[in-house]
């Protein structure tokens, strides 16, 4: 019967040794990177103990990273004081420090608690409007799909096809589903764009693959009626149709 003992193979021994090394290492890690108190250092992890969690040393700390001048820190603190609802203001303050420290984030949460409005933040299409149009210069996806909505519907500036589809196309390309969805919108009907069959249905395509229940809807329809350049298939009429009932259950996220 083989020994249950190996400490005579040579390459078992060297593999023991290197992990309890490593173990030893990812101890000496440990201690180094959580402070005495057991809070982290990481801003969003602090964020998530100061508003989920309700715990002030969290927030205490948070605040010194921020004042440290972390643009991170700044807008995870700000979103704090807002959810909390005590220090509105200052935390809309914090946030705007953040996206002036080039924190893109930041002036994309600014746009979205504008455009809806929150405790204590009435809604304010200009500011949405400022804030997205920031945020999407400076390659903000989310932002720019809400700018382009924004185009859109006339909310903060008057209404402007063209300007919506320049951001839904940079939305677009960077992956959100539902600017692949308004531009192939747009696509299909012309509106800002010139009307282009074969671009709407690659973007449908696309918004579909990232679980987009109209998108996928949409596709069901052309197949069904022979629409948008696609011939009447009813296999993948059929095949859509039972995507858009499971993408419903798990649709894409909004950004």
């Amino acid at each position: 019967m083989p020994s249950i003992c190996r400490s005579n193979n040579p390459g078992r021994l060297g593999a023991a040794l290197l992990a309890g090394v490593l173990a030893l290492a990812g101890i000496a890690w440990a201690s180094r990177a959580a402070p005495p108190d057991g809070l982290p250092d990481d801003p969003l992890q602090l964020q998530v103990l100061a508003d989920a969690g309700r715990q002030d040393a969290a927030l205490a700390r948070l605040k010194a990273l921020a004042e440290g001048g972390s643009p991170l820190a700044r807008r995870a603190f700000g979103q704090v004081l807002i959810a909390r609802g005590t220090q509105v203001q200052d935390g809309l303050d914090w946030l705007r420090q953040a996206a002036d420290g080039g924190d893109a984030e930041a002036g994309f949460q600014l746009g979205k608690l504008y455009r809806s409005g929150a405790t204590g933040v009435p809604p304010n299409a200009a500011q949405a409007l400022h804030h997205f149009t920031a945020a999407a210069r400076a390659g903000h996806a989310g932002a720019a799909y809400y700018l382009g909505i924004a185009w859109r519907n006339g909310y903060g500036a008057p209404a402007d096809a063209g300007e919506a589809a320049r951001w839904f196309r940079a939305s677009a390309a960077g992956g959100v589903a539902a600017a692949q969805f308004m531009l192939a919108n747009a696509y299909r009907e012309g509106d800002g764009v010139a009307r282009d069959n074969a671009e709407a249905v690659r973007l449908y395509t696309e918004a579909a693959e990232r679980e987009h229940p109209e998108a996928i809807q949409t596709l069901a329809m052309a197949y069904t009626h022979g629409e948008l350049g696609l011939p009447q298939d009813p296999a993948q009429a059929r095949h859509y149709l039972m995507e858009t009932a499971h993408a419903l259950k798990h649709p894409a996220l909004q950004p």
